[in-house]
């Protein structure tokens, strides 16, 4: 179903080391990938990456997309971070879109051999922040270390407290996926993913028929709190976050923390085609830290060459 084109490196350690795997990398010219290049042309070690296709209500907003990779792309240049924008509906496998994010992941790490974390972000997502690095943030040890939920309760997507909690002490070496933990429970709209074995087998059992199949409400999301829920070695290798580092929700959504000052990014989650959403997305674009947009990005927007929805499943870009 979810094909690779990787040959399995072996190595004498387990699951949660963050080197090699069928996600390793690979110095074959051809695994390059050609667009969203960081500032001076070098491979960065973070990957930003957005997925959509055609127009859900959400994208009925004018200009959209344009405002969404303006904003990727001063962050990722400002970083020295890569940017893909795959077109969702090509990577489909058989399971409705939502599910499709996995494939687009797996790809991520095929087509950029040389990034050692994925930060997935929907497109309904304003980085809010263009002076918040994310090694300082939360990818250094000690930044990570900072911004984990120690001992927290973990929601339902309704809200509601379940009977678990994040661990006690984490150790950062074995962190694989970051996550933010809230009130609506692990959101899949804004996490990463470290290059891994573990990250290798997660994405593989993430997009399992048996969950695929079923009829969610949330369908991707709720199969990622089915992994972490019922499977000791998600949880082992899951940094969930304190929310607001990587998740905060725009402030009409009724659960969870709301974007503050200094946040990294605001995550319209729950708005979807609501006629407000309009109004919302703007008074929160207003509010953004103004960086100075590239002038490759300007260029790229004025004449009909931005890399947007260009990735797609077997093509090279």
């Amino acid at each position: 179903m979810l094909t690779r084109r990787r040959t399995l490196q072996h190595h004498s350690k387990g699951p949660n080391i963050h080197t090699g795997g069928l996600l390793g990398k690979s110095e074959s010219s051809e695994d390059k990938a050609t667009g969203g290049k960081a500032a001076g042309g070098q491979h960065g070690k973070v990957l930003m990456l957005t997925a959509s296709s055609g127009g859900s209500a959400f994208q009925s907003i004018p200009g959209l997309k344009e405002m969404v990779y303006e904003n990727r792309m001063t962050y990722a240049q400002k970083w020295g971070y890569e940017f893909m924008w795959a077109n969702i509906t090509s990577y489909d496998f058989g399971a409705k879109t939502y599910w499709n994010k996995i494939p687009i992941l797996q790809d991520a790490f095929h087509r950029f051999p040389d990034v050692d974390w994925v930060w997935w972000l929907d497109l309904d997502i304003i980085i809010m922040n263009q002076s918040l690095d994310l090694q300082t943030h939360v990818l250094s040890n000690e930044a990570m270390l900072r911004s984990l939920d120690v001992d927290g309760i973990i929601y339902t997507a309704n809200h509601r407290p379940t009977e678990m909690k994040t661990a006690t002490s984490f150790d950062p070496d074995k962190i694989n996926m970051l996550i933010a933990n809230g009130g609506w429970g692990m959101n899949v709209g804004s996490f990463l993913l470290r290059r891994s074995y573990w990250t290798d087998w997660l994405l593989e059992m993430w997009a399992d028929p048996l969950a695929t199949k079923q009829d969610w409400v949330f369908p991707e999301n709720d199969g990622w709190t089915h992994l972490y829920r019922h499977h000791k070695i998600v949880r082992d290798a899951t940094g969930p976050t304190k929310q607001r580092v990587l998740n905060s929700y725009h402030p009409k959504n009724p659960n969870g923390a709301h974007w503050e000052q200094g946040d990294l990014l605001v995550h319209f989650a729950g708005c979807g085609g609501k006629p407000i959403c309009k109004d919302y997305w703007h008074e929160m674009w207003e509010l953004r830290e103004k960086a100075p947009v590239p002038e490759s990005v300007v260029k790229e927007l004025a004449n009909g060459t931005a890399k947007i929805e260009t990735f797609e499943k077997g093509q090279s870009t």
